[in-house]
């Protein structure tokens, strides 16, 4: 099956934001993202092929390339580059695509290889992050599972109840960048004073030194991580249940409650590695910081296909408060309602279309801050991602049926940076937390990211254990 350009679609110039992911990455740190899928049973190649033209054809941007100009770039049609899942281990353990970087000046954003067990599959989705986020990738992998299940039945001349493909409107491609037609909420009051808030938490950023996670001195030769080096860690269904009620006494979402424990985890991880030094005529104070992904899509963009309409939001607190975990949860709370309220994740988008009407002033920027750490880490809770498949496809006890296979686990992780090497993501999955980690494999052994990922873990049974011993009234709003 060959995939058909969309007419009246291209060119399509690239968003503010997409020209900040191709900006924000290098050879050593690209700007990619994974998504990782185990099956159960024997995947049907023919049918998977199928199934993943089926989504390509629906998903555009993720068969396009970049062709720059001095204008910003365009996205041009691309389809006749793209290629089937490299079922090949040996070839792809040789190749090592998650350290290679995606051209897309040369080729589209998206990767995919697999490995076929005797009774298991793993599939690797690698997106480029300028195609789409985390939202779009669920997009793709849902169509990719329903025209899996619709082709299979129809090899093997079975008759079940499956549903369709959703709706999808490729012209909204055209104002996936803009704030129209979305819900953007403005902060009330004079000029003067909606000036003083942005400027108030964007002097507040730029006066803060992020610390980075420390890696150790020495890593072992035969310690070094192989392989793409996504690990994983999952939570009983008792556990994700006690987060929940952990956060709910604090009138927190779970997501509240995980930045929280991540700012916590830096702070006793780092202390561990370096003994505190005292600073002296320090004018920057120093913080702990999670980068939190935020979606900026609104009630008209359920048609809308895989692309970008994501947004960063930078949670700091000073290191001075991780002594102070409940305050610290209540500030953390509080800022992330402001966010949700007042669709703070614009007024990044809008800094960047700022100094993109400068030229050369956002890669002068980029040059400026490439070494330094803009967040410890990075968190992306992707909720229940597998709803969109689990609420449409068939069911086998808790798990999914797609056709003659069945979607046991899924996982995935954002982009790590020079100044960022720790990545995390959460997912639900049956109702159990999955949490996984990413570190630069420059900078942490195979031993010291599954130490972090560990002690996280037992951050969060041991809270959620907490929780279900007693109650505790909800803390006060405080400044923040």
């Amino acid at each position: 099956m060959s995939i058909v350009a969309p007419e009246n679609l291209f060119p399509l110039p690239l968003t503010a934001f997409e020209r900040f992911m191709l900006a924000d990455e290098s050879s050593d740190y690209p700007m990619v993202f994974y998504l990782q899928v185990r099956l159960k049973g024997v995947v049907d190649r023919d049918v998977m092929k199928l199934a993943v033209d089926d989504a390509f054809s629906r998903h555009p941007l993720l068969c396009c390339r970049v062709k720059k100009t001095w204008r910003g770039g365009y996205w041009i049609w691309a389809g006749d580059q793209v290629s089937e899942f490299d079922w090949d281990c040996d070839h792809w353990m040789q190749q090592e695509p998650w350290r290679q970087a995606i051209d897309l000046t040369s080729g589209i954003g998206l990767r995919v290889w697999g490995e076929q067990h005797s009774d298991h599959a793993i599939i690797t989705m690698q997106f480029h992050h300028a195609c789409c986020d985390g939202i779009g990738a669920a997009q793709f992998l849902e169509d990719v599972a329903i025209a899996y299940a619709w082709h299979y039945a129809k090899s093997v001349d079975q008759t079940v109840d499956l549903p369709e493909l959703r709706p999808i409107n490729l012209q909204l491609l055209k104002t996936r960048g803009n704030s129209d037609g979305r819900r953007v909420a403005h902060v009330s009051g004079s000029i003067f004073y909606r000036t003083y808030i942005v400027m108030k938490y964007t002097i507040r950023y730029l006066c803060q030194e992020k610390l980075p996670f420390l890696a150790r001195s020495t890593m072992r030769q035969n310690d070094l991580q192989t392989g793409l080096g996504l690990t994983t860690i999952k939570l009983t269904r008792a556990e994700t249940r006690g987060l929940r009620e952990a956060a709910k006494k604090y009138n927190a979402s779970i997501n509240d409650l995980l930045v929280r424990e991540l700012m916590l985890l830096s702070h006793h991880w780092n202390a561990q590695v370096v003994k505190p030094r005292r600073r002296f005529l320090s004018f920057r104070p120093q913080t702990m910081c999670v980068l939190v992904p935020t979606s900026l899509r609104g009630p008209l963009d359920a048609e809308l296909p895989a692309c970008n309409v994501v947004s960063y939001v930078f949670m700091a607190r000073a290191v001075a408060l991780m002594n102070r975990p409940d305050e610290l949860l209540c500030t953390v709370r509080d800022e992330m309602q402001l966010v949700h309220q007042y669709q703070a994740g614009w007024l990044f988008v809008q800094a960047i279309e700022a100094m993109q009407r400068l030229p050369g002033m956002l890669r002068l920027i980029m040059l400026k801050t490439q070494n330094s750490c803009m967040s410890t880490t990075v968190l992306s809770h992707m909720g229940n991602l597998l709803n969109g498949i689990s609420s449409r496809l068939p069911r086998e006890g808790r798990s999914i049926q797609m056709g003659n296979l069945v979607v046991e686990d899924i996982a995935g992780i954002p982009p790590i940076r020079q100044g960022t090497s720790v990545a995390f993501s959460t997912v639900l999955v049956n109702g159990c937390l999955a949490v996984s980690i990413r570190c630069c494999a420059k900078r942490f052994s195979s031993a010291d990211t599954l130490e972090l990922l560990n002690t996280f873990a037992d951050r969060l049974k041991s809270t959620a254990s907490d929780s279900l011993v007693g109650s505790e009234s909800p803390m006060a709003r405080v400044n923040i």
